[in-house]
């Protein structure tokens, strides 16, 4: 840094000599301002310069060819290169040495760099170039593609629909097309009976239940999922229909029960025990034969058995359900109670049930214990029925505890 600053405060005059002494030469840019070089370089540059003129002038060196700027005075020729590098603001350029030589087009002695593709240009200009194509690579459109022949025959094999089916496969094609004609099956069938995946009276058979399907659930309005049982012979059609006309009235789950129903429910549930009575509390995990009540007030679970429930609602309408409740003394002296046995258990007939629903029938179920439940009977499932009272309660009432007496509800018709 001292050197630099020494020599930049000297004047020019003085600057070289100074630079001289510890082996740096200077030259001037022609913008002004010293370049400071090791001592030999130039020697080096000149010794160089006079090779290439004994040498010969060659296609390089010529400033119409080569497009290179003069030596003139306000030019940057050689005298602006120093090394072999273009000094251009103060920064180095390519090393002209290391460009390879230069295409020629005619006899102009023009220099031409690499050429682009013009897709503009004709046959004759250029000197003859190809025409150009729509294929791709120019270079390549003169030419014939030996592969592209056989790029458009593969094409054509894996187009859909115009593969070449072997004779075994035409000949299994015809058998399964007259089958299917003969015998008024799919051809998709036709073809599992020919390679012995299904019997023709399989396949005929699976297409009766599928015709039978179709008009149970078209024609006679049976759920789609019961059809099906009808059509396979697991199920009567009467069933079928008792059961729709069911889910029509309940909803699809026939099977769930109202403790289960009410299972996490936030609403605050009464439920009627055998012995216990009333209680007031949450229904909070519902299994098979079981549940855990949470009664209120209370910290701690209890488990109860399904089977000792008579009877199901909301707190809200528990009020209106006992005042409609009735009790029979006659079936309450025997002091029957819940129980397991399913020999024991009473449960209406279903066509009956619906009946009373239909008719908008008043019932009375009386349970074991001598209580009856009065109200007219909306909906009901496999486990329990739905009694609405005068004033738009709605009470639960358990199959299982129902008393032999109310098999026909209370009605003698």
């Amino acid at each position: 840094m001292e050197f630099q600053g020494a020599t930049a405060s000297m004047p020019r005059a003085g600057r070289g000599a100074a630079q001289e002494e510890h082996g740096v030469e200077v030259s001037e840019r022609s913008s002004g301002g010293p370049v400071l070089r090791k001592r030999g370089a130039r020697k080096r540059n000149d010794q160089a310069d006079e090779n290439k003129a004994s040498a010969g002038p060659s296609r390089d060196d010529a400033p119409a060819a080569t497009g290179e700027r003069s030596d003139a005075p306000g030019g940057r020729g050689a005298g602006a290169r120093q090394g072999g590098r273009e000094e251009r603001g103060g920064r180095g350029g390519h090393d002209e040495r290391r460009r390879p030589p230069a295409r020629h087009e005619g006899g102009g002695g023009r220099r031409v760099g690499r050429r682009l593709y013009d897709p503009r240009q004709d046959d004759d200009a250029g000197g003859g170039s190809v025409r150009a194509s729509v294929d791709g690579d120019p270079a390549r459109a003169g030419a014939k593609d030996i592969h592209a022949g056989w790029r458009k025959d593969a094409a054509k094999k894996l187009r859909p629909g115009k593969r070449q089916l072997t004779k075994e496969k035409e000949e299994l094609r015809a058998v399964a097309q007259q089958l299917a004609k003969d015998k008024g099956v799919p051809l998709v069938h036709a073809y599992r009976i020919l390679k012995g995946q299904a019997s023709l009276n399989d396949v005929l058979k699976g297409m009766m239940r599928k015709e039978r399907f179709e008009q149970l659930v078209l024609r006679e309005g049976i759920d789609r999922e019961l059809a099906g049982q009808v059509a396979s012979g697991h199920l009567s059609k009467k069933r079928a229909q008792i059961l729709t006309r069911m889910r029509a009235l309940r909803g699809p789950k026939l099977h769930v029960d109202g403790v289960t129903a009410a299972n996490g429910s936030k609403d605050l549930h009464a439920v009627n025990f055998f012995g216990d009575g009333w209680k007031l509390g949450y229904i909070k995990v519902a299994r098979p034969y079981d549940f855990d009540f949470l009664e209120e007030g209370s910290v701690e679970l209890h488990t109860r058995y399904k089977h000792d429930v008579k009877a199901i609602c909301l707190a809200a309408d528990l009020p209106a359900v006992q005042e409609s409740t009735t009790t029979d003394e006659v079936v309450k002296s025997q002091g029957l109670a819940g129980t397991e046995q399913r020999t024991e258990r009473v449960r209406p007939d279903d066509e009956w049930m619906l009946k009373l629903v239909s008719g908008g029938r008043v019932v009375r179920f009386t349970m074991r214990d001598g209580d009856g439940y009065v109200g007219q009977l909306r909906a009901f499932g496999r486990w329990d029925a739905d009694l609405v009272l005068p004033g738009g309660e709605v009470v639960t009432v358990f199959f299982h505890g129902l008393h032999p007496v109310a098999h026909t509800l209370g009605l003698n018709e």
